[in-house]
């Protein structure tokens, strides 16, 4: 048997309309992993936001989380463990001037930790870890967080990715949410999923073509593109599904990952 990574995205990939796991999606992983194969979560979430996920698909494996910012092996320490950082004194600029900018709320987390500065009202619905989180100030913020997401005015939007640009371009990339909200993620300069990816196959000593990768949005694109085989689901942005290798027949709601590899790999459902 070729040992294959298969890397999963999570929201609108692995996870169904409401966010959640469907038993067939489990089941399929666990035959997989069971196999001999690395099958890894990928994904733009906290750790904090995507464990119980982790824990659902009863994964071994190590987890890359805010688009490659974090690979971790959860509930255990891990020697091989890696994080990028973003400087604190880019969040502390935000800070100050975000009201002036636009900017509804900001989020900056860490492995185990969340702190938020603002509000925006639609912020809980994609990141409950935010809930009581201690307030972004220039006193605690202690550390270099891994991830900085920005809920701003939609109208103020490109204004603040040129602000953003102009003062630290050369240290940061800027990403913008696909959907009707107005939410930008700001990362360590060329820091994106492959990075985590490449990091998890040189790891386990996987090549490049012995490497599956499921995602459906913008910030899957350089992922799928490194992959041996880059699948885009049915669901997916028209943008990924050109770039992909393949496409999933089934979409999210309808168990397309678990679908997709159980033809690949010729197991049944």
């Amino acid at each position: 048997m070729t040992r294959k990574l298969i890397a999963l995205d999570l929201d609108g990939t692995t996870l169904n309309a409401d966010s959640k796991l469907n038993a067939p999606t489990i089941q399929t992983i666990q035959r997989l992993q069971a196999a001999g194969h690395i099958v890894s979560i990928i994904t733009g979430r906290s750790y904090q936001g995507s464990q119980a996920i982790y824990d659902g698909l009863h994964l071994t494996s190590p987890m890359i989380n805010f688009n490659g910012s974090l690979g971790h092996l959860p509930h255990q320490s891990w020697a091989s463990e890696y994080q990028f950082t973003l400087n604190k004194a880019i969040v502390l600029a935000l800070v100050k001037y975000r009201e002036q900018l636009g900017i509804n709320e900001i989020i900056a987390e860490n492995k185990n930790s969340t702190m938020t500065a603002g509000q925006d009202l639609i912020a809980g619905k994609f990141f409950p870890e935010i809930a009581d989180s201690p307030r972004l100030t220039p006193a605690t913020l202690t550390r270099n967080p891994n991830s900085l997401v920005l809920l701003v005015q939609l109208d103020k939007r490109s204004a603040i990715i040129d602000w953003i640009n102009a003062r630290f371009g050369d240290l940061v990339d800027v990403g913008v949410w696909g959907g009707p909200n107005a939410i930008l993620e700001v990362t360590s300069k060329g820091v994106h999923k492959a990075k985590g990816v490449a990091y998890l196959a040189d790891h386990f000593q996987i090549s490049r073509q012995n490497i599956i990768a499921f995602g459906d949005e913008h910030n899957d694109l350089e992922m799928l593109q490194y992959a041996g085989l880059g699948v885009a689901m049915a669901n997916g942005t028209a943008a990924i599904k050109a770039a992909a290798d393949d496409i999933t027949p089934y979409d999210n709601d309808q168990n397309g990952v678990a679908r997709y590899l159980n033809e690949h790999f010729d197991i049944a459902e």
